[in-house]
């Protein structure tokens, strides 16, 4: 059921929702508003039934308390800042989160203290348009994504501090360009949307709409201390494919550390249910697909609300895993059965309008 007390309303277009723990536990929030391009940080409190559960962080204040219209958003471009507009898709990184701007093709990063207080580090255009963004599990590098381009753009953070335009401080990041991956060879028809990475960072999956596919790439490091991009396979998916989300680890499989520092025990085996499987939303099918990145091959088709957009995973009361699926065009919550075993799995079992 929807929780009318800590509702927070949105200005349209949100992009991208994320979440992140700091050291001491705590929950963060990051999302962004395309209609007037604005960054809105939060924090979020251990009673999810409490009106105050979502706090947003002020920007004059640095503080987080009641969400006030859009008082508290960063706004990009206000006040003469030479910041990128239309912010889109957002991932998390050690300090803080990293923005895709689709407007101006632009990644952007932003810093989060230990007392939540964000701010601006750097920003990087980019040759092309930037909509989604994902972070290489282990090298740390950027790939964005460009939904008019067949090509995937390659940011690597360096050391040091990258210069703004006239007037700005000196930002303690620099971002630089490395390269283009491109997913489908004739310029006319490619076209890339989402990305998610396995979570030790050897595969890359891509939903390309040109051709209707799910592109799966080897991203481990060669001896060159690049990554391989190598393409394995394209798996047809359905009509207008769109965001790609892992659900938990492979047999075997290892979640480095998000600094991407190598140290023993830093794997996260707790994420066993998800097998790694790979889910598309495929919006001109109204349905889910499900992909084994170990066969490279469709293992379910799930029939969702009309035009499906974003899924996140999270056990029941039960621990038995569950998906839920935003429907852009629904107005609703598609709630998928994924735990293994279960004689319902791969099935819609209930919508929450």
């Amino acid at each position: 059921r929807v929780l009318p007390g800590p509702t927070v309303k949105l200005d349209l277009f949100a992009g991208h929702l994320l979440l992140r723990r700091d050291e001491s536990g705590s929950l963060f929030g990051f999302t962004v508003s395309r209609e007037r391009g604005q960054l809105l940080p939060f924090k979020l409190s251990d009673d999810p039934t409490a009106t105050d559960h979502i706090q947003c962080y002020d920007a004059g204040s640095s503080s987080y308390g009641r969400c006030r219209g859009d008082s508290g958003w960063f706004t990009f471009g206000s006040g003469g800042a030479a910041l990128a507009s239309d912010p889109l898709g957002l991932v998390e990184t050690p300090s803080g989160v990293a923005i895709s701007h689709a407007g101006r093709g632009v990644v952007s990063e932003w810093r989060q203290g230990d007392d939540g207080a964000v701010d601006f580090r750097c920003q990087r255009n980019l040759p092309a348009g930037a909509t989604d963004i994902v972070r290489h599990p282990v090298l740390g590098w950027y790939y964005v994504s460009d939904r008019f381009s067949n090509r995937l753009q390659l940011v690597q953070v360096q050391a040091g501090e990258a210069r703004l335009p006239e007037g700005a401080d000196l930002a303690p990041c620099e971002l630089r360009n490395r390269g283009v991956l491109i997913v489908d060879p004739d310029v006319d028809r490619g076209r890339s949307r989402g990305l998610a990475f396995s979570a030790d960072g050897s595969l890359l999956f891509v939903a390309v709409s040109s051709d209707r596919t799910l592109h799966v790439y080897d991203t481990t490091v060669g001896p060159g201390g690049t990554p391989r991009n190598t393409l394995l396979g394209a798996i047809p998916v359905g009509i207008s494919p769109n965001v790609v989300r892992v659900a938990g680890l492979r047999a075997g499989e290892c979640r480095p550390p998000l600094s991407g520092a190598s140290a023993d025990g830093a794997c996260d085996r707790q994420a066993a249910a998800g097998e790694g499987l790979v889910y598309v939303s495929a919006f001109g099918d109204d349905a889910i697909v499900v992909v084994d990145p170990n066969t490279l091959s469709v293992r379910a088709s799930i029939d969702v609300g009309q035009g499906p957009h974003d899924i996140a995973f999270l056990p029941d009361a039960d621990g038995q895993l569950r998906g839920y699926v935003s429907n852009f065009e629904a107005h609703s919550l598609s709630v998928l059965d994924l735990e293994p075993g279960s004689p319902t799995r791969f099935t819609r079992i209930a919508t929450i309008d």
